[in-house]
């Protein structure tokens, strides 16, 4: 007897194959039967005539642990068919982490997480990983993140690391790989990663490589000069023999082509990207590199130093000048409780007058005043460049989704359905089959997830149905909270975990761990 019985729904697989009308059984958290099921009994029958039946979707790059095991995230994720998160993007950890380092942290990645909740306890990667167990309703991969080894090995200091402290860097992305992570996440134009050296980067994607694992990157120069980041992860690939994937590329043909190059001479890349026109990230980045040189208390205090907002100033009004030619365009998207709060969802040139005379000024008295916890959205407009990253035939869906703030970015609310509401049936950039694709079976294949992203017996429930003519993102630039609709049942590991449109109460997700591959 099947737990659940979907009769009458076109099955799109998750391959990139045509749909085909046919029914589905799931039961013991598998996909027990798909075909022509008529008679068979089932707990559970539901008549899905005119809705798709397709594996949950998997986001490679969001920004959402902490948010999942508060439970902040849940319907956000859900509400997209999404039923598997990746953990650790751009290398953002907290383990391993000596008991002197995990502050510090704490405190440099709160702006992107929030605080934990004072009921988490974890002292190394499998304690961490456990704390997902009977928390999170979707599942969770883990990645080994750079940020948080070369902080415990080599500190925040700007300089490279030394050989012995390279062998530690690598014994610690064996241990991650050891308790199945699918790979690195190496985020460069964070710090203190931003300070290790192409040779450190060879060094632990070595290791990875040998349990066939993935080397994801932020790459360096995202802000400036992309193509040099990308080809420093292409010679990554090369020497480490690793498989590259690089995390929210946009670009010109020209960078694509270096990517279609590389694989073609035998580098195994990918990359993924988001279906908006709009980036998001701490105000920090607009930085100078020099300012990056110890922890975040360190960093704060040299914020209320005039010399050096002086000394930074130059850089911060090149930044906006080259990357957000108009201020205007960039948004607050979230600031802590406080006298600046209300300046969330305005424009950063709000704050000229209000907080400081100047750009520079505005930059500098928020940081510090705000302990560096303030996030941006910086718009830009250029559907040519959105249209490239959505369907190169290299790239997947990553929503890099951010879950901070009263105006957070909307791709972490609606990203995985705004592939099928804007791409798919509004602008027919992509055929339904292959956008689903995108978002199952393709990132399962990269990641190792053997028995996710498709529909067949044998397989992982993780399943989703939605109405094609109905589903839609609905967050926006004003209301990044609102959640999709459209998706009627999402099972994750058999249970469901939205019924009839209902959100369930479940906590039915599992740590994915990767085998050896």
């Amino acid at each position: 007897m099947f737990d659940w019985l979907l009769t009458s729904g076109t099955v799109i697989d998750g391959t990139g194959s045509p749909g085909v009308r046919a029914d589905v059984g799931l039961g013991g958290g598998r996909i027990a039967a798909v075909g022509s099921l008529a008679g068979r009994e089932a707990r559970r029958t539901v008549d899905v005539a005119g809705s798709v039946v397709c594996p949950g979707f998997i986001d490679v790059h969001s920004h959402s642990e902490f948010s999942l095991l508060r439970g902040d995230a849940i319907e956000a994720r859900l509400r997209q068919g999404i039923t598997t998160d990746l953990l650790s993007p751009d290398g953002f950890a907290y383990t391993p982490a000596s008991p002197s380092r995990l502050p510090e942290l704490l405190a440099y990645l709160e702006v992107f997480n929030g605080p934990p909740d004072e009921a988490w306890e974890w002292s190394d990667p499998e304690q961490y990983l456990g704390l997902f167990d009977g928390r999170s309703a979707i599942n969770v991969v883990p990645q080994a993140g750079f940020l948080a080894i070369r902080a415990d090995v080599v500190g925040w200091d700007p300089r490279p690391a030394t050989p012995a402290e390279i062998g530690r860097m690598q014994e610690l992305t064996r241990q991650g790989m050891e308790t199945g992570a699918s790979g690195i996440q190496v985020g460069l134009d964070y710090f203190p990663a931003g300070h290790a050296g192409t040779d450190e980067l060879i060094a632990v994607a070595r290791v990875v490589a040998e349990y066939g694992g993935v080397y994801s990157s932020h790459v360096r120069g995202i802000r400036g000069d992309v193509a040099a980041g990308v080809n420093e992860a292409l010679e990554v690939g090369r020497e480490a023999g690793v498989a590259v994937h690089i995390s929210h590329l946009f670009g010109s043909g020209e960078l694509y082509q270096l990517l279609t190059d590389a694989r073609e001479g035998g580098v195994d890349v990918t990359f993924d990207a988001y279906p908006y026109m709009a980036a998001s990230s701490h105000l920090a980045f607009c930085l100078p590199g020099w300012f990056d040189d110890g922890p975040p208390e360190h960093l704060i205090s040299k914020l209320g130093d005039p010399a050096v907002r002086a000394a930074a100033a130059q850089h911060i009004e090149e930044f906006f000048r080259s990357f957000v030619p108009d201020p205007g365009t960039a948004y607050f998207s979230a600031l802590p409780a406080g006298p600046y709060e209300h300046l969330q969802g305005r424009p950063l040139t709000d704050a000229i007058g209000q907080v400081g005379p100047t750009l520079a000024e505005v930059v500098c008295t928020l940081l510090a005043e705000c302990r560096l916890r303030v996030l941006m959205i910086y718009r830009w407009d250029d559907e040519a460049k959105l249209r490239r990253a959505m369907t190169h035939p290299l790239g997947m869906v990553g929503s890099d989704g951010l879950f901070r703030g009263t105006h957070p970015h909307p791709r972490g609310f609606g990203a995985h359905a705004r592939m099928l509401a804007y791409l798919v049936r509004d602008r027919g950039w992509l055929e339904l089959p292959d956008a689903i694709r995108r978002m199952t079976s393709m990132p399962a294949d990269r990641y190792g997830l053997a028995d996710r992203g498709v529909i067949r017996p044998g397989a992982a429930a993780d399943v989703i149905v939605f109405d094609p003519d109905r589903i839609q993102d609905r967050a926006t630039f004003d209301n990044g909270r609102a959640t999709a609709e459209g998706v009627s049942y999402v099972f994750v590991n058999g249970e469901a975990a939205i019924e009839s449109g209902r959100l369930s109460q479940t906590s039915a997700g599992r740590v994915l761990r990767v085998a050896n591959r």
